[in-house]
């Protein structure tokens, strides 16, 4: 397994904060290469302490056969959005419902992560997650 990283998720780049509870989006952007294999990690975005991510959008080009994505973090790789199938185009949404614990607050600066699974990547497709997030609001029911 290897670890990669977009622009947006790269040690130079700052999580965006707010501390007046606006909701921030952050697009990552990463071009897939023959290299992308199976079970690797692709950190697309960061998000700061206390940030709470209220939705993701993954969209991909033709991945390759087999290839199954996934949108998650350190903590829980599928934690937004679950295995899909990615061998053509595809536009992936979390939805509230599909797991339990989401909305999720995190408790220091992450990154919101795709793990590729099942099979390698085709070469020059990319892939583009959307994440959605706010900071300093209390979400607790």
């Amino acid at each position: 397994m290897t670890d990669h990283k977009s622009p947006q998720a790269q040690a130079w780049s700052p999580a965006l904060e707010s501390d007046c509870g606006n909701l921030q989006g952050v697009i990552g952007y990463f071009p897939l290469t023959a290299s992308v294999v199976i079970d690797d990690v692709i950190q697309m975005v960061k998000v700061p302490l206390g940030a709470t991510v209220i939705d993701c959008i993954l969209e991909t080009g033709a991945l390759g056969t087999n290839v199954l994505a996934e949108v998650g973090d350190d903590l829980d790789a599928n934690r937004y959005i679950t295995v899909t199938d990615h061998a053509a185009a595809a536009l992936t949404r979390k939805k509230q419902t599909d797991k339990v614990g989401v909305p999720h607050t995190y408790t220091a600066e992450n990154t919101i992560d795709v793990t590729i699974t099942n099979a390698n990547c085709d070469d020059n497709i990319a892939v583009r997650l959307d994440v959605f997030y706010i900071c300093g609001v209390d979400t607790t029911p």
